[in-house]
């Protein structure tokens, strides 16, 4: 099951890449062509943030100036259609890590703080960040964190999947309130074949209890998570300090 912690919720991955026009610049991607080429090592790179350990500071700090170093270079090669974005995505990389500095790179520090929890609360950057995920599978190809299966209208509920149950073409309903946040937990547990202490579990629940809805958690299951999930999720295991599991 996929997590994205708060931080990486933020650092929305770039790219994009080039035609043609009368200052040099493209007018817009091609499939194949050497900014769609380089948006892809982009992506890794910044997928590469999600899979850290979110407590490892000094790892973090190193992977996301290369995320960074990545963007920086893509924003040099942007068709004209999406440079706008592209430096609002770059931006928005710079001020994080800028921010991530003065807490030094710590990201339960940085989470906590009044300028994190700005940040993190920053729906623009989420906006800007889906909007050019959406222009890389749209003109390079480059397939999307968001595309899941397409799934069938078959609900069941969570107390009867049984483990290794859970797959594309069946939506589950958790039901509602901190009974649904415990059934999302243990699918959480049965995907990353972790698990969770009771205190952990306790503190995500709790923290998850007025910011979630049972829809949401079953969307997230569906393989669909909202941005304001994502956030939550993030937000809580960081704040539990738990690290998420892949």
């Amino acid at each position: 099951m996929k997590k994205r912690i708060a931080l990486i919720s933020l650092v929305a991955f770039a790219a994009a890449t080039a035609c043609g026009s009368s200052d040099g610049a493209a007018a817009t991607a091609t499939a194949g062509d050497s900014f769609c080429t380089a948006a892809q090592g982009a992506k890794d790179d910044n997928d590469a943030l999600k899979r850290l350990d979110p407590t490892d500071s000094a790892k973090v700090k190193v992977q996301l100036s290369a995320a960074i170093d990545s963007l920086s270079a893509l924003v040099a090669k942007a068709p004209t259609d999406i440079v706008a974005k592209a430096k609002a995505l770059l931006a928005n990389e710079v001020n994080l890590e800028k921010l991530l500095q003065k807490n030094n790179y710590d990201v339960i520090k940085f989470a906590a703080s009044d300028e994190g929890k700005a940040l993190i609360a920053d729906k623009t950057a989420s906006k800007t960040g889906d909007d050019f995920d959406a222009y890389l599978t749209a003109k390079c190809g480059i397939a999307s964190d968001n595309t899941s299966p397409t799934t069938s209208d078959t609900t069941v509920t969570g107390d009867s999947v049984a483990s290794g149950d859970s797959s594309p073409g069946v939506s589950i309903d958790l039901g509602e309130g901190d009974a649904a946040i415990n059934k999302f937990l243990d699918f959480y547990e049965l995907g990353t074949s972790s698990t969770l202490s009771d205190s952990d579990r306790t503190c995500i629940v709790s923290y998850l209890s007025d910011k979630v809805t049972g829809d949401d958690l079953n969307k997230a299951i569906a393989g669909t998570p909202t941005d304001e999930l994502s956030l939550a999720l993030g937000q809580a295991f960081i704040s539990c300090n738990v690290t998420p599991q892949s």
